[in-house]
């Protein structure tokens, strides 16, 4: 992934939490609000019903301006201007407030305006039972009391449990983003050093297989008997491992998305040629070819990149035990395959969705084979038949076989 994408995907993920976190508090905020306007109005009802009843107890009239006002957010006064009967005031704020559902402790006070002081103050808890006491009776005409609820904001903010968890789980999911986006940088940065160094040690490799090569090839004109033999097998092992210095070094290019050149391909007569070729190389061998081409329309490919990846298929198959190889290229809607067929000993079910990952190899106690590689081969074929627009399908079944099915866009 591009250092620009991350940044996106970066920049994205923190607009998204704080657009989240910012929505969430947004709405707490106004579900606050909305619970402290439905209290204030609940116990400014329930009060005015007080002053009712206690204008019907005493024969007055209802006071013609509004008696309730509130001083503050959890404190509210009541003005009478009549004696009150505080047996009875506070039984009936503890009626109202408890019709109207709410169940916190209140402090209420009576004051007397003529004297400038407070005469009279109770604390009502909800779990706890009054004790019987002499409560007098105020007689005078300029009372009036006042209602506090001092457990307000903890009591509104019990009622929010639910968005706490969800705040708790938004912080979480906060920390835990924070963490994956750690260690994605860290593996992509690990992912840069290890593609460096492949590529260095690729490249350093190279020239001393090079030198080995000619060294052994001069030896090989010299020698003679006994000692050719072992140069012999030190051309071959220095072969192999040229082989798998380019099969490195040519993973580590298809895996970058480069722009390759398509041009349209005749592949009846391509495939015909190529044949020839693969019997005159593997003459050696006791292989059977079979060529079935019936296409007639060309294919917009990468020339080279096909014979490549044909190659190696084909390579793959006499590698695993492959005697017979047949190569079919037909035509179908706006699209051409080409699969190539083998005899050979085939790949397990649970193995065949992984062939194709990088460095990925079927265990060799499954397939009783010794061949050895990086796992590379696979991954390079599918790799370079997605920079062609194609797609490789894989049917194979234990001990009878592969097929291995190209699909290219036709011209």
């Amino acid at each position: 992934m591009k250092n620009v994408h991350i940044r996106v995907l970066i920049i994205l993920a923190i607009l998204s939490l704080i657009g989240i976190v910012g929505t969430q508090v947004f709405w707490l905020d106004k579900a606050i609000a909305q619970q402290d306007q439905v209290f204030s109005y609940n116990v400014q009802v329930g009060l005015r019903n007080v002053v009712e009843s206690l204008c019907e107890s005493t024969g007055k009239d209802f006071p013609s301006s509004n008696p309730i006002e509130q001083v503050s957010a959890n404190y509210f006064i009541v003005r009478t201007n009549d004696r009150i009967n505080l047996q009875n005031l506070e039984y009936l704020i503890s009626a109202e407030i408890k019709k109207r559902g709410i169940g916190q402790d209140f402090e209420y006070g009576v004051y007397d305006c003529a004297n400038d002081q407070m005469v009279y103050a109770e604390n009502v808890s909800k779990k706890e039972k009054k004790t019987d006491q002499e409560i007098p009776i105020l007689k005078n005409d300029e009372y009036y009391f006042g209602v506090y609820f001092p457990d307000k904001s903890r009591e509104l903010m019990a009622g929010f449990d639910l968005w706490k968890f969800t705040t708790a789980i938004t912080f979480v999911v906060i920390i835990f983003f924070g963490f994956a986006l750690f260690v994605i940088l860290r593996q992509k940065r690990l992912s840069e050093i290890q593609r460096d160094f492949i590529n260095n040690v690729s490249h350093e490799l190279k020239t001393p297989l090079a030198t080995l090569s000619l060294a052994s090839s001069t030896l090989e004109e010299r020698s003679g008997g006994k000692e050719k033999k072992y140069v012999q097998i030190i051309q071959k092992e220095v072969a192999r491992l040229q082989r798998n210095v380019e099969d490195i070094l040519h993973s580590s290019v298809v895996d970058r998305k480069l722009l390759i050149e398509r041009e349209l391909v005749d592949l009846n007569s391509f495939l015909s040629d190529f044949i020839q070729e693969l019997k005159q190389e593997y003459h050696d061998k006791d292989i059977i070819w079979r060529l079935n081409v019936t296409n007639t329309k060309p294919a917009l490919i990468s020339k080279e990149l096909f014979e490549n990846i044909v190659r190696n298929l084909i390579e793959n198959a006499i590698k695993y035990g492959g005697t017979e190889i047949e190569i079919k290229c037909a035509e179908t809607s706006r699209k051409i395959e080409v699969s190539v067929i083998d005899n050979g000993i085939g790949i397990q079910k649970e193995h065949q969705r992984k062939v194709f990952n990088k460095f990925y190899r079927v265990p060799e106690e499954k397939h009783q084979h010794n061949q050895k590689g990086f796992g590379l081969g696979l991954h390079i074929i599918k790799s370079e038949i997605k920079k062609m627009g194609g797609q490789i399908r894989l049917q194979s079944e234990f001990g009878k076989g592969s097929t291995f099915k190209i699909i290219l866009p036709n011209g």
